[in-house]
Parts: C-alpha cells; structure tokens; sequence
C-alpha cells in the first residue's frame, strides 16, 4: 500500500529479467536509464563453487509505458558490488576489498578494461564492505564502511587506515582517498546531499539518521565520534537506501522531505520533514510512503527518475539477516529481485532534462531545474566535456544569474571540472544565506592549495554568526597544522558552542593535538546499589555483553524499549523478564523463536 495519491507498480522483477537476482543499488544514468547491481553471490564464495557471475545491469523502458523490456548486461562476472557510481567516462565499482574502474571503450553498453584503482578495504564481513556509492558536487564518490572491519589502504599520497565504521571520500579528479568522517556506527547504508551539499546518512543495523559535517573533523585511527539521530519518532531499523524529495512530480508541501527504507519488521519507506534547527537539524515524521504485506520484501535503495518518479530496489528475500543465521543457510533465496515504480497520478510527470550530449549552455541552464537529481547527473556530464569550453561557457552564464543557488551550481561544476572559480567562491562566502556560505566554505577547504590567504579566509569563517558556517570553518581547520588551525577553533568556540558543535570542537582539538578523542566512549555502567563485589563485577560484563553491536541492544535498544515499529518487542519492565527467573536465564542463553505477546502487541518471533 501506499500514502494517499501515490501510486505503486512494477518496473521489472527476475520474472522477465532472470538476471534481476538480489538488486543492491541502483542508478540513472544521462539518458535516462536504470543502472543495477545485483549480488546473487551474496554473502560469500564458498570455494569449489563456480566463479561469482554478479552483475552489473542497464534497464530500459523504451516504448514509454513505465516497464522494463529491455536489459544489457554491463558486467556479469563481478562479486560483491555492493556499491557503484555512474561516471562520465566509465563505472566505479565496489568489489569486496578493492575499488575498480570500469570503461566501456567500444560504446557496446558492455565494458572492456577494468582497472583495480584502491585494494585493502576490508571485507571480512561482506555485510559491511564499502557500499552505497553517492558523489558530491565536485564527483567526489562518497562510500560507507560497516563495523568489525579494519581497512588498510595504499594510495599514491600514502596509506589510508580505518576501523569501525565510518566513511570514505576519493576523487577521481586527484585519486586521493580520504577518511571522510569516522563514526561508532553499525552498518551505514544510505548517503545523501541535500540542496545546499551537506551530507547525511543511515545508520542502517541502528535506528538512526544523522548528519555527516560534524563528524568530518580530521580522522584519527581509533577515534569514532558518536552520530545522535535527528530522528524525533517512529525509528525502526534495519535502514537502507536514503534519498531527499526532490520532484515537482510529487506534492509541494513534502518537497525537501527524506525518504529511506527499511527491510524487516516495517517492510517500507518512512518519510520525514527535515527542519533547521540552529546549527543544525532535526526532523519531524510525516507519513509511511509506502508498506507491504509481502514477508520477503525488502527495499534497499531508492532515487528518483528523469521523469520525476520514485523507483525502488527489492532486495527480495526470506533472510537477510547475518547474525542469526547460518551465511550457508539454504533458504537465503540467490534468485529473486525487483524494481518498483512510485508515482503521484494527481500531478504530471516531469519533462525529462536534456543532458547526454546537450549543448553546454544546455546543460548549464538544467542547473537551475528543480529536480537534485536532474542536476546530480548534469554535472556528471559536464565533467566529461573540455575543460576550456565549459570554463568559457560558465563566464557567459554567471553574469545573468541572480539567485544565489543557481551562482552556487555554477562554483561547484567550476571545482567538479578543476577550474575553480575563486571570484565567484569569494562572492559566496559573503552571501546572506547561511547555507550558501557554509557550501561555499566546503568547496574551499577542499581547494585550499589554490588561496595563499586559506587561513585568513577559515578564521573569517570561525567568527561567522551562524553556527553551520562555524562549524565548515572547525572541520576545515582540524587538518592543518596545530599552530594553524587551533586559533581557528579558538575563534570558533568562543562564539558559542551548542549541542551539534560540543563533539566536533572537542574532536578538533584532539586532532590538532595528535591526541584520540572518542566521542562514543561508553559511561560507566550504573550498577544497582545491593550488588557489590563479585555480583557487581558479573553485572558489569553482563551490561557490556548486552551493549555489544549485532547482540542485544541492536534490536531490543540500549534501554530495553525495543522498536515495537520494526517488530522488536520492548523487554525492559515486561512480564518476559520479570516473572519467571528461570525462564530469564534460558531466554538469556537460549533466546527464543515463535509468536510472542509483550504488554499486550503480538510479535512474530521470527527475525529474517
């Protein structure tokens, strides 16, 4: 089912297109069609079995009746993609510890060279390798690491190391990988740009929904900063795919809304108003965009089309789960998939933008289109076009431009084709629109080679009345060195700190100091006053063992509450665990599967 005026139906499913088994991402390319990379493969190669045939495929509707009948295969002998992003000259492509290149030179839709740019990524737990590819304003991919794992990377600028869970940044332009942000998170599995380029993401095993900017302070090994949900209700969990409303195609009043899945317990999308809130965010639920009844539907990605409908990838399956089932388990289903189309009848579609092989000044006039996504890929191919043309295109355009967004997509698609426009950049920093300076502020911290005046320009920043543009200037300046960057923060925090601020001041510092700072250091545990001794000792290891990520507090939540949403019963104060002593212990040791009745909500039992 879905809200009310929508309307939901199939693109395409393993029935016509056997090869659709276990879609994991999904993304639109510049003419419009629907790349997917399915892993059938998933969750391992068990040696002796023949070599992992995922894929990489292209699907088409080419008579316009809102199906697919039409599929290319890109690549079929990939293993694990658990990520990929289009570019304008090829496809990055995740594949467990390496990142790879892949370029169709023929024009065949089929690809012919690939290339191992990046290996060490860990890969242990395939659940958590690198995955949901997303790229910022410049074409810089954005990809997420799970915990457990411990990835040790060698780049030409020198080894990039990263534990427990966090994200990466590499530029195609630099080849630079960077440690983007490092979180105590579980398994993030959704990234997204809203308008103004700030970035947020899943926590996906977690309940969660935070904003990335004030965790990219300079990384340090060991250092995972805490990410605090801008969620306000109905959380559930596990989270996958991310993606803001941006389609005249849907209503106006739910435009800048974020849209993400969720794969057990509530199989469906939640929605929710994202709102400013001082330096930061906060969110307020609207609606569930859409639920099924199906027990093997699971919706993992999501992104809206050229015309301005909504697609979805079903992951379809009876088990996704890792923890509490076997990886050889013979009901894991390696065959099924589907894709799913959303759209809102009451208003029309949108007129698809004119972007593989327009004009430049073509293109340069679809950036100020409503839609992020008709952007997102226009910039894309306006990477691809010569430098020296788009540059003098951008000098004729500028001029006649008024609102400052459309000044802002003409900075960015100067930095995307590294030719930065520095008079432009100067204007913006000066704009009235907080959100506009704090994009601005981004751009320079990633081109700070390029002004003699960098810190002067951050220390500007640090002195600014809002606390977003504070915050960019704080985050920039913890990866310079220390008698550099610490008056910056200095600056900074004594204009004010806040909730959103107090880590990423605290984790600047650190940075700047050599020093580790974990913002998701565990509290000491409050043990009750009659244990003492060798009780109080178990209670304590106890207390650690229930907070451990994939054990206890993953489904039931650090306090006991459950996600009743989600279908995880509450335990804390329930008859469960405060009738029968005997049968706590055997729940404890045991756990316990089958239809379950807590403070009177029926509960399946069954965890996919």
């Amino acid at each position: 089912t879905v809200a009310e005026g929508y309307k939901i139906e199939l693109f395409a499913s393993e029935e016509k297109f056997k090869d659709l088994a276990n879609p994991v991402q999904m993304a639109f390319d510049n003419k419009g069609r629907l790349w997917v990379a399915t892993m059938a493969s998933y969750p391992h190669y068990r040696i002796g079995d023949s070599k992992p045939e995922d894929k990489l495929l292209i699907l088409e509707d080419t008579n316009n009746d809102g199906k697919a009948d039409k599929q290319t295969v890109f690549a079929g002998d990939l293993h694990i993609p658990m990520g990929f992003e289009i570019a304008h000259d090829g496809v990055y492509v995740s594949q467990s510890g390496s990142l790879v290149f892949l370029r169709d030179t023929d024009g065949d839709d089929k690809y012919d060279t690939k290339e191992v740019l990046l290996s060490g990524f860990d890969d242990h737990d395939t659940h958590h390798a690198i995955a949901a590819f997303c790229v910022d304003a410049s074409g810089a991919i954005h990809m997420a690491e799970g915990v457990f794992l411990h990835s040790n990377v060698e780049t030409v600028y020198g080894p990039v190391r990263a534990t427990n869970g966090g994200f990466f940044r590499y530029s195609p332009r630099t080849k630079k990988l960077t440690r983007h942000a490092q979180f105590s998170i579980p398994n993030p599995w959704g990234i997204a740009f809203d308008r103004y380029g700030q970035d947020f993401f899943l926590h996906t095993s977690g309940p969660s929904f935070s904003w990335m900017t004030p965790g990219t302070v300079k990384a340090v090994y060991g250092a995972n900063l805490r990410a605090p949900s801008l969620l306000t209700s109905n959380s559930v969990r596990p989270t996958s795919g991310l993606e803001f409303v941006s389609s005249r195609h849907f209503p106006d009043e739910v435009q800048g809304d974020v849209l993400y899945n969720n794969s057990i317990g509530f199989l469906g999308a939640k929605q929710h108003q994202i709102i400013e809130d001082g330096t930061g965010f906060t969110t307020k639920f609207r609606q569930d965009l859409f639920v099924s009844k199906d027990l093997n539907f699971r919706p993992v990605d999501l992104e809206f089309a050229p015309d301005g409908s909504l697609y979805v990838v079903d992951w379809q399956n009876v088990l996704i789960g890792h923890m509490q089932h076997n990886a050889r388990d013979p009901n894991r289903d390696h065959v099924h998939g589907r894709v799913y189309r959303i759209t809102y009848p009451g208003r029309p579609l949108v007129k698809p933008a004119n972007i593989a092989g327009a004009p430049i000044p073509v293109l340069l006039e679809n950036l100020k289109l409503h839609e992020y996504r008709s952007r997102y890929r226009t910039r894309r191919e306006l990477r691809g076009r010569d430098a020296d043309e788009v540059t003098a295109a951008l000098g004729k355009w500028i001029p006649s431009l008024e609102d400052e967004h459309h000044l802002l997509e003409a900075l960015w698609v100067s930095w995307g084709i590294d030719r930065l426009n520095k008079p432009l950049l100067k204007q913006l920093l000066d704009s009235e629109d907080h959100r506009i300076r704090s994009a601005a502020i981004r751009v320079l911290r990633y081109n700070a080679d390029q002004f003699k005046n960098y810190p002067a320009l951050l220390q500007t920043a640090a002195n600014d009345k809002h606390g977003r543009v504070r915050m960019e200037a704080v985050t920039a300046a913890s990866h310079l060195p220390k008698a550099v960057g610490q008056p910056i923060v200095a600056a900074a925090q004594a204009k004010g700190v806040d909730k959103y601020s107090d880590q990423t001041f605290k984790a600047a510092t650190a940075a700047l100091d050599n020093k580790v700072f974990s913002g998701a250091r565990e509290r000491p545990v409050g043990v009750p006053r009659h244990l003492k001794g060798k009780d109080a000792a178990l209670f304590r290891k106890g207390a650690e063992i229930y907070s451990r990520e994939a054990h206890c507090a993953t489904c039931h939540q650090p306090n006991g509450g459950g996600l009743p949403a989600a279908g995880f019963p509450p335990i804390a104060g329930t008859e469960w665990m405060l009738k029968d002593d005997e049968r706590l212990i055997k729940l404890t040791l045991k756990g316990l599967i089958g239809p379950i009745t807590v403070k009177g909500v029926k509960y399946p039992g069954q965890v996919p």
